[in-house]
């Protein structure tokens, strides 16, 4: 993975699946993405299970963040991922992310002794609908027009979005109200 900031921003939306379905409910809206995709992640991502996957990040200078170091260290020293300094920019040098073959194992072995890492999979793969998902900057301007997260205030914690969301799935038939 190329950056240090796309890797936060994707991490918002695998952590935050309320706001994943807000993006992915727009996509539909502007027809950039079927129904058919749309309604099963947004289905998955704001039923009644969805909540137990919920991780909510700090607010921050630049948007959601959370020191990725330590994750990162329990990867590295375990030779499962490593990351190398990419391009220098002036201010801020690139770090591009890469899975190693063990990182990639130890992937597998989870997925086939983890019943719940599916979800994780799933999630990865609506990310990837999202067109602002392959650069950090833009994934970071379309996560700042979300209302509550662009007025969360500096050093607390994002608010979740779950029954507006909800809301809006239902408002546009990806799902049905509650009984």
């Amino acid at each position: 993975m190329q950056s240090l900031t796309r890797l936060e921003k994707l991490d918002f939306w695998m952590r935050n699946s309320d706001y994943l379905a807000d993006e992915l409910m727009t996509e539909f809206e502007e027809q950039r993405l079927p129904e058919t995709v749309v309604a099963p992640a947004v289905q998955r991502m704001l039923g009644a299970n969805a909540a137990g996957y919920h991780y909510p990040m700090m607010r921050f200078k630049f948007g959601a963040y959370e020191p990725v170091d330590n994750a990162l260290s329990k990867l590295k020293s375990t030779g499962l991922v490593t990351h190398r300094r990419g391009t220098d920019t002036g201010d801020r040098a690139r770090h591009d992310y890469f899975l190693l073959d063990a990182g990639e194992k130890a992937v597998t072995d989870l997925r086939a002794t983890v019943s719940g890492a599916a979800w994780y999979d799933l999630q990865a793969e609506a990310i990837a609908y999202l067109a602002d998902s392959v650069q950090g900057s833009s994934a970071r301007i379309r996560q700042y027009e979300q209302p509550e997260y662009k007025g969360a205030s500096l050093g607390s914690e994002i608010p979740e979005i779950f029954e507006r969301a909800r809301l809006r799935a239902i408002s546009l038939n990806l799902m049905e109200a509650p009984l």
